[in-house]
This record gives structure tokens, C-alpha cells and sequence, in this order.
């Protein structure tokens, strides 16, 4: 993990907002990652900032412009793949904002769960990291 001019966090909930562990997931859950990122400079507008989600393989991701579930994400474009979301906002002096993403445990089975990585696209200086972990999608 590391924070270099952002702080960043993410927690997995359920359709209710409940949190939910996302380690071990029973097949079929449906349940969204919101990804926190906070600009921890008081006096700086970010510009163009890029967060860089992978999934695992045995989740499938829920394109909202495709599928027409309309929920607030937070930021100015996504780019919906069929591994990945890659998320593009602005960020004020302290602001922080949530990113979501809407997401399936489809396939059985043991998977990774890549890092999720954001930074300042124009200036290498802004990034900030956290790592990777194993998931498992169960019957």
C-alpha cells in the first residue's frame, strides 16, 4: 500500500449497504465496491485523476450505462471493460469522493483480486496504491 498526496479505501456492500466481506462470496451475490479517495492537500485542485480497478475473473461487472441501472458513481466518465473499470474525476482542496462499481460473484471457484491503483494522470507525484488479495466465489 502506499498514499502519495491521496488517501484511499474501499469497502464491498450488499444492494442494502450492508458491508459484506469480500474474501469469501457465495455465487449469484450481487454487491458494489465503493472506492474512497480523498485529496489530502487543503489548497491544490487535483485535475484528471484516473482509478484503476481489475477484478477477478469469477466477478462479473455490471456496466450501468448498459444495463440501465442508473447509480450515482462520482465520477466524470468510466470506462467499462470486460476485466476492469477505469474512472476519471476531479478532485477540490479536501474533497473526497466515492467511486462505485456494481458487481456479480458469477463463477465458482479461488481468484485474484488485483490492487486497485489511482493517480494524478500529468503528475507521477499524486498516487496512491492498495494492494491485491485471493477471493473466493463458493456454491
Amino acid at each position: 500500500a502506499k498514499a502519495i498526496g491521496l488517501k484511499l479505501s474501499i469497502r464491498y456492500v450488499d444492494l442494502k449497504g450492508s458491508l459484506i466481506n469480500p474474501l469469501k462470496m457465495q455465487q449469484g451475490t450481487e454487491f458494489t465496491a465503493e472506492v474512497t479517495i480523498k485529496n489530502l492537500n487543503k489548497s491544490k485542485y487535483l485535475k484528471e485523476l484516473a482509478l484503476t480497478q481489475f477484478f477477478p475473473s469469477g466477478w462479473e461487472i455490471h456496466n450501468s450505462r448498459m444495463d440501465e441501472m442508473n447509480y450515482e458513481t462520482n465520477a466524470r466518465y468510466q470506462d467499462f471493460r470486460d476485466d476492469c473499470v477505469l474512472s476519471y474525476y476531479d478532485l477540490a482542496p479536501a474533497q473526497e469522493k466515492t467511486i462505485r462499481v456494481r458487481l456479480n460473484a458469477s463463477f465458482v471457484g479461488k481468484y485474484f483480486l488485483p490492487g486497485i491503483y489511482t493517480e494524478a494522470m500529468y503528475d507521477n507525484s499524486i498516487s496512491a496504491l492498495l494492494p491485491g488479495k485471493w477471493v473466493e466465489v463458493v456454491k
